[in-house]
């Protein structure tokens, strides 16, 4: 459990830094700030040094959070027996069916399953999520000749890019659900 904490937080780090790397190509250039797509530079001006201090204050959290899934968070059996894997969901996190909806706007009432579950996604999340901006600003730099085309196609790859990492949130919650519903079920 330590081993793959300390790889996936290693994870998280090489690829804030490959985005940090593959983002400095443009900050260095004549003009370079004006194309960065982060809404921390783009509507509020913050540079290098603010674009430092606020990934360190969202990933920290997220480090932590992830910390005490695989350290101090356990799933309990708390005896929900749905076999719709959506109405499980709905009764892990509300207590009742049909209520999964509200996880857009409301907290689960069980915090410390909350916060494990978003250690879990996040990090996973956060991941893909970097690796997706190195990938794009690499190419877009460099002018990749495949890249150019795909831009053709698809208009603005950026709706691709966000895409992308919205369905990674998807797949990772789907994950922890599953590891809870397996748990249920035994």
């Amino acid at each position: 459990m330590k081993l793959k904490f300390l790889t996936i937080t290693f994870l998280l780090l090489f690829a804030r830094g490959c985005d940090f790397y593959s983002t400095s190509l443009w900050f260095f250039e004549p003009g370079g700030m004006e194309g960065e797509m982060n809404p921390l530079t783009r509507f509020f001006g913050v540079g290098w040094n603010g674009l430092i201090i606020a990934n360190i204050l969202v990933i920290a959290p997220i480090i932590a959070c992830y910390f005490f899934y695989e350290f101090s968070y356990r799933p309990k059996k708390i005896g929900i027996q749905s076999t719709n894997f959506l109405d499980f969901a709905s009764e892990l996190y509300f207590g009742e069916k049909g209520k999964l909806h509200q996880m857009a706007y409301k907290m689960p009432r069980d915090k410390r399953m909350m916060i494990a579950h978003f250690g879990y996604v996040m990090v996973r999340m956060f991941i893909v999520a970097s690796f997706l901006a190195t990938f794009h600003n690499l190419c877009q730099y460099y002018n990749a000749p495949f890249y150019n085309t795909f831009r053709d196609i698809v208009g603005r790859p950026l709706f691709v890019i966000y895409g992308l990492i919205f369905l990674s949130f998807l797949y990772f919650q789907y994950r922890v659900f599953k590891k809870e519903y397996a748990v249920q079920m035994q």
